[in-house]
């Protein structure tokens, strides 16, 4: 099941060095279908598993293996080899995981249902001998969505290459932007989105705005309806010492779309400005209140980092403030120190030089066949 997506990991990094892990009973049939250009034999499980002789140390595998890997990949779908994934020396690690419980796997899908487990109804109706005269679903309500979410297990593991592959265009992109922007070009603020509840507060962006001036011209870009607000934003700025603060109020689109693009940096809110910026390769840092997960509403592209609060209620998808039980407190998680840390801590990556490329690794359990889009951050700042 796994040899269909690696000839798909062959087939996107076409010029990457591969090197398979896998059982040593499968390395001739590995070979046969060409599918990496090293081959080294670990049996980390017992060929027959019913023999039950127990599995080989995680860490044996790096004796095996010669210097770091750009990319470790583990192409099981149950997590028994995440242990070997972790072992292997690499600057990426990607695999099937929930990403929240799992530290050292940056390049992860969720795990998906293998199994459609039976509810202590149906079991119970099964123990009284009526579940074959009676529809499953009567005893369990999801039984049906269930099985429509099922997904072969091919399809799994050509989903992980994809997202890996795209994670390393990503990271070119990245490289290819790292000299874009020219010395003297401004930092834009987007400080207002659509919602007021999506919105950071003033005066916080004010307190970053006044840090960032201190170092480029920042520009405070928005529409005519926050006018008054984009002004409060560099008063509070120009009352803590800041000097080069402009506001650009309701730019036409070429000329919005030409100043992103000449931006040395982006920060925006959950609105469309850090959309634009995301793509058009800008390094750009977004701030999230906590009604709209940045999973599913973030910024997508090579330089991109965003902030959001650890609040228990994340995720609640409310779009006014005063709906709100404890007064949106997530917009004030986030404070603008925090804010400009991870804005000099981006910055430095994009001033920093790549390291040289080094090999592919990928693995299977028979293969542990194992964004630069900055890692977006999450939780008062905790990697995203």
């Amino acid at each position: 099941m796994a040899m269909g997506p690696l000839k798909e990991l062959r087939r996107r990094f076409s010029h990457a060095h591969i090197t398979l892990v896998v059982g040593s009973w499968n390395i001739e049939t590995a070979k046969e279908f060409r599918l990496a250009d090293d081959y080294i034999a670990f049996d980390f499980f017992s060929r027959n598993p019913s023999l039950d002789k127990g599995r080989e140390e995680a860490a044996s595998i790096k004796p095996l293996l010669l210097g770091e890997f750009d990319l470790a990949i583990d192409m099981r779908v149950p997590d028994e080899t995440r242990p070997v994934l972790l072992a292997v020396p690499a600057r990426h690690r990607a695999a099937i995981v929930d990403q929240y419980r799992v530290d050292g796997i940056d390049i992860a899908i969720a795990p998906f249902n293998l199994k459609l487990r039976r509810n202590v109804f149906y079991k119970f109706a099964q123990r009284i001998g009526i579940a074959d005269r009676i529809p499953r679903r009567f005893f369990d309500w999801f039984t049906d969505r269930n099985q429509v979410r099922l997904q072969h297990v091919t399809e799994i593991l050509s989903f992980l290459v994809a997202k890996a592959a795209a994670y390393f265009d990503n990271e070119n992109d990245a490289h290819n932007h790292q000299n874009a922007a020219t010395k003297g070009a401004p930092v834009v603020v987007a400080p207002f989105s659509n919602s007021n509840l999506r919105d950071w507060p003033i005066e916080y962006f004010g307190q970053l705005v006044a840090a960032l001036a201190e170092r480029s011209e920042v520009v405070v870009i928005g529409r005519s309806e926050s006018q008054a607000a984009l002004e409060n934003v560099v008063k509070i700025a120009n009352d803590l010492g800041a000097a080069l603060v402009s506001t650009a109020v309701d730019l036409p689109e070429l000329e919005f779309n030409q100043l992103i693009k000449s931006a040395s940096l982006v920060v925006s809110n959950n609105s469309g400005t850090g959309h634009v910026a995301a793509q058009l390769g800008r390094p750009t840092v977004g701030i999230f209140t906590a009604s709209h997960l940045p999973e599913i509403w973030g910024f997508q592209g090579p330089l991109v980092s965003m902030l959001m609060s650890s609040i228990e209620c994340r995720g609640c998808g409310l779009d006014q403030v005063r709906r709100c039980p404890i007064g949106v407190r997530c917009k004030f998680d986030i404070k603008p120190d925090r804010v400009f840390a991870e804005i000099s801590s981006m910055m430095n990556h994009v001033r920093g030089k790549v390291a040289d490329a080094v090999p592919l690794a990928v693995s299977t359990a028979a293969i542990y066949p194992l964004q630069m889009g900055l890692a977006g951050r999450i939780l008062e700042g905790a990697p995203l």
